[in-house]
């Protein structure tokens, strides 16, 4: 795989795609464009047609808005991370185990010619026996360039499926699964909390009740105290706004708690809101000078980072 002066960089999530181009040298995003076609609904689509095969149906989608690129750029090659290399993706391959470096040496990938000179480049996850995730990786791998200057610690990816990574000296190691943001969906959708919670906006009052279920969460566990969040609306007459950010708290104490004693550094690398509580939540605990804040803006160039270095390894 040639690499040129830009790339193509998809993002294919489970709930959303994402097509960037991008400078090579720089990493400068140059064209932009976001759609609502994760695996997970195009998947559906496959499975509704009978006219491609699973691998044909999704190259039609993603070359369909590659020729939405600005003319000179649609034939850079493309390299793909997330989901798209998953069971309900374009193509699945198998995840590579821990340990793996920064430099991405033993990622299981795959290039596939999709033109005349022009490659797609998938890059699979990584599995221990505690967890999975794919396209965390390659945020690793791309964050990595942040952690230099720390020996080891414990690199948080928060999100629907909550990923814990250890760090030390240029790897990355052991890998904790948390299914955090599900769980608050579930929860605040599916059971009876549904109707004791009401979505709210971030503020003095919301940071006040997400601390008392953090606290709870964090000493306590969740279990134990779920059902509290339906007392505190039925019995007490508590704001359910309040409740919403209670139930965020305690989760993600619950999820933070092992961390109360390991004296490590703590990297944070989330986007937007829930960058806030979790930094939030760790403050109460973590000494400032061990907790590294790696914002969204972080995240965002880690993932390209990491693909740049995924290209650079397969043009050798």
């Amino acid at each position: 795989m040639n690499i040129t002066s830009h790339f193509i960089s998809c993002d294919w999530g489970t709930s959303n795609f994402r097509l960037r181009l991008i400078e090579t040298e720089t990493l400068q995003v140059i064209w932009e464009n976001r759609t609502d076609q994760g695996v997970k609904r195009r998947y559906a689509a496959f499975k509704a047609q009978t006219a491609l095969d699973q691998k044909d149906f999704y190259l039609d989608y993603l070359m369909g808005e590659v020729q939405k690129l600005p003319d000179g750029h649609r034939s850079h090659p493309i390299i793909a991370s997330g989901m798209s290399s998953s069971n309900i993706g374009l193509c699945e391959l198998p995840y590579a185990d821990l340990p793996f470096d920064e430099g991405g040496n033993t990622f299981i990938s795959k290039s596939i010619p999709i033109a005349t000179n022009q490659d797609l480049l998938l890059i699979s996850g990584v599995k221990s026996e505690t967890g999975m995730m794919r396209g965390e990786e390659v945020q690793a791998i791309g964050l990595g360039e942040y952690l230099h200057s720390y020996s080891e610690g414990i690199l948080l990816l928060p999100g629907t499926h909550s990923k814990h990574i250890s760090y030390r000296q240029g790897s990355f190691h052991k890998l904790k699964n948390f299914m955090t943001g599900e769980l608050f969906e579930v929860l605040g959708k599916n059971s009876i909390l549904s109707n004791s919670i009401e979505i709210a906006e971030w503020d003095a009052q919301g940071k006040k009740a997400f601390l008392e279920g953090f606290h709870l969460g964090l000493v306590e566990g969740s279990t134990p105290n779920l059902l509290g969040i339906r007392a505190r609306h039925v019995v007490e007459d508590m704001d359910k706004k309040d409740n919403y950010f209670r139930l965020s708290g305690l989760l993600i104490g619950d999820e933070l708690s092992y961390l109360r004693s390991s004296g490590e550094n703590v990297f944070l690398a989330a986007p937007g809101a829930i960058f806030e509580l979790y930094k939030t939540g760790l403050e109460t605990f973590v000494a400032p000078d061990k907790l590294i804040l790696l914002d969204d803006a972080v995240l965002e160039r880690a993932l390209l980072i990491g693909q740049r270095k995924m290209l650079l390894l397969h043009a050798k």
